[in-house]
């Protein structure tokens, strides 16, 4: 019976390394030092209060949505305008959809356009992973590369999140 458990636990904890290997686990961001060069536009809904909260859950769900029905064109983003990790207390978040400008499509209802101007010293984190494991990934290498070269950040964070393709981070530098 303990040979069996061994055996069962062993393949368990193959599978999830098997597992979290696929979903791009192990990777490490690409983090760069940049001056950002276009304005990246946001159609969405500003959110403030606990991001565990399901209002907050809500507008990410909404924005899935309309994404997913064709009433906006665009990938899924998030503008934060303090420190995601302390984000679960008090996120003050702009939730929504990455398009390419603000005249192409009607806005759904009740949402807004924000825009992340162009000219802005940023620390660039991208990483071709799933978005169940690139948020601490890309956070994590914004930080480590903040620290390393003595940068100080202004917690706002630009987060991108297509189909295909790296999830991206911008955090604004002071």
């Amino acid at each position: 019976m303990n040979r069996v458990f061994l055996i069962l636990s062993i393949v368990l904890i193959i599978a999830v390394g098997v597992a979290y290997y696929a979903l791009g686990g192990f990777k490490h961001a690409d983090v760069k030092l940049e001056t950002t060069t276009q304005p990246i536009f946001l159609a969405g809904s500003y959110f403030e209060g606990p991001g565990n909260s399901e209002a907050f859950g809500d507008l990410t769900r909404k924005a899935y949505e309309i994404r997913s029905s064709g009433k906006l064109r665009g990938t899924f983003g998030n503008i934060f305008y303090n420190d995601p990790a302390s984000s679960s207390e008090a996120a003050k978040v702009f939730v929504g959809l990455v398009v390419d400008d603000t005249v192409s499509q009607q806005l759904p209802a009740g949402y807004k356009y924000r825009v992340f101007p162009a000219g802005q010293r940023v620390l660039h984190a991208s990483i071709e992973a799933s978005y169940l494991v690139a948020p601490d990934k890309l956070y994590s290498g914004v930080r480590d590369q903040a620290k390393q070269n003595g940068i100080t950040l202004q917690n706002v964070y630009l987060e991108r999140f297509p189909n295909t393709g790296p999830v991206e981070v911008w955090a604004v530098v002071k």
